[in-house]
């Protein structure tokens, strides 16, 4: 595997391209482990931890905005100025309101996504848009749809990490029965 981002191809066998998430979630991605090198389990793990870096990356920009959005919401609701907003900012993204708590998270071995990371699957457009810079100029409806918005990408996301999860224990499991022998 290369160090290209999940949304990146990949050439497979059957001259199809996908993505390497899609790969790694497929099903097949863990078959055979106990068949080969350890090197190579050791680069499927690794890759597999890239790739749950980069979604809870990801992840991590839909909470924030939504954390922000909400804020505005309320902000709006009690009146304020928006440099209310702005001032609150370090305690509306420090409060981890859209986090899970300590006991509920994992902390990855690879703590930052490669630095030439795009995401092009279509909803990425949620945490790379202009509307945090515009959010004064966006109507109630607007706002809400993008917590809406938000929330569904977040609990999307949240749920490929799960998985993502699985294959990378799966992975580190056959690695450390074999450090057990």
């Amino acid at each position: 595997m290369t160090d290209e981002s999940i949304t990146e191809t990949t050439t497979v066998e059957d001259e199809q391209y996908r993505r390497r998430i899609d790969i790694i979630l497929d099903g097949s991605y863990t078959t055979g482990l106990s068949e080969k090198p350890e090197d190579e389990l050791r680069e499927l793990r690794d890759t597999a931890r890239e790739v749950e870096t980069e979604i809870s990356f990801l992840r991590r920009l839909a909470q924030s905005r939504l954390d922000i959005f909400k804020a505005e919401f309320d902000r709006r609701a009690k009146g304020g100025s928006l440099a209310d907003l702005i001032a609150a900012l370090p305690s509306i993204l420090a409060s981890g309101e859209t986090r899970s708590s300590a006991p509920n998270s994992r902390l990855s071995s690879v703590l930052a996504p490669a630095p030439a990371i795009e995401f092009k699957r279509g909803m990425e457009t949620l945490v790379t848009d202009d509307s945090l810079a515009n959010i004064d100029s966006l109507s109630e409806e607007e706002i809400s749809s993008a917590i809406s918005d938000l929330e569904d990408f977040e609990e999307e996301t949240s749920q490929t990490r799960k998985k993502l999860h699985n294959v990378i224990d799966e992975l580190e499991n056959e690695i450390a029965r074999r450090a057990i022998k």
